[in-house]
């Protein structure tokens, strides 16, 4: 017998001989939290498994034809997420642990309290959820291996992607410009790891935390009796990144020294170790990061031109946070994912928290919102849900000012269109134009996206467009 599952429900596959037992069960369990289906033997409970999914099937051992343990493993070989618990009035050591071996999520013993039964199931059915998640997880990570986990949907975020797949298929040199924390090295490693040079290493040098000698020392190696301290030979990471990528992080702040030495490497493949005379080949793919903006540095000459160009030749800019702030609900779910992975628990997000971060000014960008999100899920995990009083006071404060803001911002091309005394038609118009442009202004032009938030159709959309003078 099938039964509608209503939201927060588990549902629950009852297996057993006994017709007394399954009406008894399903007129407890159902007041109780769960929606409840009936099987009198493995045949009715394959056909009950085939016709729709189940949190728990709760199955007895001893049932005419197939015994529980036999269905149990043909459960197990066919649905491996499926959560299984036991029952039997005529258990065994052996048994039991047969069952266990076979995936079982729990042993009980027939009489069994209707408390341990129900507390059992719920048990299950959240171990079952965190391990579809868990699998769920692993297979987005596989399909998005060498897209460096870069999440979103903005169109800015998507031309990082869409140059991701062109930079692959060439060993051109690569720079990645964008404000700290915007995810610069997640790009280098998705550009490594989809390109040719994946079997190799890639390796990460932060030019902005090495002095002039230390990262020549670094990235070219150094003879022995170089320098004070060049005690023994060095090997550079040039030579270890040989045949892989170099990912030179915060180029700017490198000297224009070392700047040459990085054209020398581009142009001719070759470099020459701290104190040493002969040069050594390498084969090495160079990509750049930087939050400076370069074009006022080699202005300033600070930066050389002639390397900026050899950089820039295959370029792309990472945007803020605050750019691309409708992605902040598919980044916050990202990064509840990976704390509940790690954790084992099912912590959430309220929308009235989600609507705080989205109007919060991220000048730490992505990384400040995943610092954010796993504090904030440390405070809620009593409660399993993060709320805006979980989050940090200055985001908090920042979303009563910009709420502020965005209010004024709404009204005051309105309030000019009042002043203008028009018709009602006119009046109309004027909102839904200001409306309709914010949107697709807060969308990257995206109109399906745009459709969908005014819960209008696409055809009816670009018919207002038209109308309003907006295609």
């Amino acid at each position: 017998m099938a039964v509608k599952k209503q939201a927060g429900q588990i549902k629950v596959l009852l297996v057993d001989d006994e017709e007394t037992f399954l009406e008894m069960m399903k007129d407890t369990l159902k007041p109780r939290g769960c929606a409840i289906s009936t099987a009198r033997n493995a045949g009715e409970a394959d056909v009950r498994l085939e016709s729709g999914y189940f949190d728990v099937v709760v199955l007895d051992v001893r049932m005419p034809g197939m015994d529980g343990v036999s269905f149990l493993k043909k459960i197990a070989e066919e649905r491996p997420t499926q959560q299984v618990v036991m029952l039997t009035g005529h258990a065994t050591i052996s048994m039991a642990v047969e069952a266990m071996k076979l995936g079982a999520f729990d042993f009980l013993l027939k009489p069994v309290e209707v408390d341990e039964l129900l507390r059992t199931i719920k048990q299950a059915s959240e171990h079952g959820r965190l391990k579809r998640r868990n699998i769920a997880l692993e297979k987005e990570l596989k399909r998005t291996k060498g897209s460096g986990q870069i999440i979103g949907e903005n169109s800015e975020i998507r031309k990082v992607h869409d140059f991701i797949e062109t930079a692959v298929s060439s060993d051109m040199p690569v720079l990645i410009t964008g404000e700290t924390g915007t995810g610069k090295e997640l790009v280098a490693q998705a550009i490594h790891a989809q390109g040719n040079r994946a079997a190799f290493p890639i390796v990460v040098v932060d030019g902005s935390v090495l002095r002039e000698e230390l990262l020549a020392s670094e990235l070219f190696g150094h003879e022995k009796g170089a320098f004070t301290g060049a005690v023994t030979k060095k090997v550079g990471l040039f030579e270890v990144a040989d045949r892989g990528t170099l990912f030179l992080d915060e180029i700017g702040e490198i000297s224009v020294q070392n700047q040459s030495s990085l054209l020398r490497v581009i142009e001719l493949g070759v470099f020459r170790p701290v104190g040493g005379v002969k040069e050594i080949k390498t084969d090495v793919r160079i990509i750049a990061a930087t939050n400076k903006d370069m074009d006022q540095a080699v202005s300033a000459g600070e930066f050389r031109n002639d390397l900026f160009y050899r950089l820039k030749g295959l370029a792309v800019h990472v945007p803020a946070l605050r750019d691309r702030t409708d992605d902040i609900p598919f980044l916050t779910d990202h990064f509840l994912a990976q704390r509940n992975t790690a954790t084992g628990r099912n912590i959430t997000i309220s929308k009235e928290a989600i609507a705080t971060l989205t109007d919060y000014g991220w000048p730490g960008n992505v990384r400040e919102l995943k610092y954010v999100i796993e504090l904030a899920a440390l405070l809620a995990r009593e409660e399993g849900e993060i709320k805006r009083k979980h989050l940090p006071d200055e985001i908090r404060e920042k979303d009563k000012q910009r709420t502020s803001a965005r209010i004024n911002e709404l009204i005051s091309p309105i309030v000019q269109c009042v002043e203008d005394k028009p018709s009602m038609t006119v009046f109309n118009d004027c909102c839904e134009r200001y409306y309709i442009s914010k949107l697709l202004g807060d969308f990257g032009g995206n109109k399906t996206r745009v459709a969908k938030a005014l819960k209008i159709s696409s055809s009816t959309l670009y018919t207002k467009l038209h109308r309003l003078g907006l295609d």
